[in-house]
């Protein structure tokens, strides 16, 4: 995207909140978005400061949200990373366990109605498992779920 043609309309201040009034969004998406307004690194640094002094920017926070939401939608931690850094967000750990993984691969693969007579047959088991590390769950999460269904010999997830 580039960059806006003339002078920045109002406040960065501003801009940001309406920005924020959309949806949460992390330090660094937001001060790309700024800078493509055309606002100077002085103001946008300014008002992302007042920002987070107000508590309505706190990239902890935003992080936790985007990964529970993600995590419900089907997608792993793997993609919620990458997506996070993609946005400018650096978080350490992201508080999704083994169990949570889990629950939401189960989820998605109860969504898709894959069943474990699918997953018996060599070829579709390894389309499936293509799928879902394409989603970004990590292979501890697709073993445990894949080897629940070898083990209990279960029709469905």
């Amino acid at each position: 995207m580039a960059l806006r043609q003339g002078p920045p309309r109002g406040s960065a201040h501003g801009a940001a909140v309406r920005l924020l009034q959309r949806r949460d969004h992390g330090m660094g998406e937001l001060r790309r978005k700024l800078r493509m307004r055309g606002f100077s690194d002085g103001e946008i640094e300014k008002a992302l400061e007042s920002l987070r002094g107000q508590g309505l920017l706190d990239d902890a926070s935003y992080a936790m949200a985007f990964a529970k939401e993600s995590l419900a939608s089907g997608r792993g931690p793997k993609w919620i990373s990458a997506k996070l850094r993609s946005r400018g967000v650096f978080v350490k750990a992201l508080g999704i366990t083994l169990g949570d993984e889990t629950a939401s691969l189960r989820a998605l693969l109860k969504k898709r109605r894959v069943t474990g007579a699918a997953l018996t047959d060599a070829k579709e088991r390894a389309k499936i498992m293509r799928f879902v590390m394409g989603r970004g769950y990590s292979s501890a999460a697709v073993t445990a779920v894949f080897g629940a269904f070898e083990n209990d010999e279960q029709d469905s997830i």
